[in-house]
């Protein structure tokens, strides 16, 4: 089973900071999870709301910004201290010949960024490190431009809701890893994807209990703010 931290080791650092990436590296997690958004003049950056009032000390969209004034802003999330907004290139040159993977969430379900799958897909191939690197969104057009830019990274289809209908889509569009919220997850759900051969990728585990019932269930990978052993 993997272990993915939640936008880096957030419970312990400022989520989707460079810190956050080192830290969960450092503590013993297999990789992390972590969004990626594009600015204003078509950089790669990692943060998770489309704005950046509650992460940063700025306010409004992060699509109106250049990546040079993004980097003007503190990231530090109600903690002490300089963070930086992180590109994309950033954590991919900081990964290259670790152990370590990374679970790249496209944000497409609210902003459409133009290209943006394929502009990530080719800087995970610039830097050499594929065999590192899954694909998630929520959104359904996003997972089917990865698959087909890419047949065969992992791309998994994030869900929140309506379980059934969504799940009817891993078989139509042929989708081989589902990522559903960790609550949704039980004995008869699991046993129903792992007989299509389906990954299976649970989010944000809450505590060591829900830690200890999705193991045990079976599930590939656990995606978790804190690191539990």
């Amino acid at each position: 089973m993997i272990k993915l931290g939640h936008r880096g080791y957030s419970a312990k650092y400022p989520e989707n900071t460079m810190e956050a990436f080192v830290k969960a590296y450092d503590i013993g997690f297999d990789g992390i999870e972590t969004d990626v958004q594009m600015s204003k003049d078509g950089e790669l950056v990692l943060i998770h709301d489309e704005k950046i009032n509650r992460t940063s000390n700025g306010k409004g969209f992060v699509r109106d910004y250049t990546l040079k004034e993004l980097k003007q802003f503190n990231f530090a999330y109600k903690e002490k201290g300089l963070y930086l907004i992180p590109t994309l290139k950033e954590l991919l040159t900081f990964i290259k010949g670790k152990e370590f993977l990374v679970n790249l969430e496209i944000k497409t379900d609210k902003i459409q960024y133009p290209d943006i799958e394929k502009k990530v897909v080719d800087m995970v191939k610039q830097l050499n490190v594929n065999q590192q690197v899954f694909y998630s969104s929520f959104c359904l057009e996003s997972v089917i431009k990865l698959k087909q830019i890419d047949p065969k990274a992992y791309v998994g289809y994030l869900i929140e809701n309506q379980y059934n209908s969504k799940r009817k889509l891993l078989k139509q569009y042929h989708i081989t890893a589902f990522h559903p919220k960790y609550s949704y997850l039980n004995q008869i759900r699991v046993q129903d994807l792992k007989k299509d051969q389906i990954k299976i990728a649970v989010w944000t585990v809450p505590n060591l209990k829900e830690y200890e019932r999705l193991k045990e269930l079976g599930v590939d990978i656990i995606i978790s703010n804190e690191y539990f052993k």
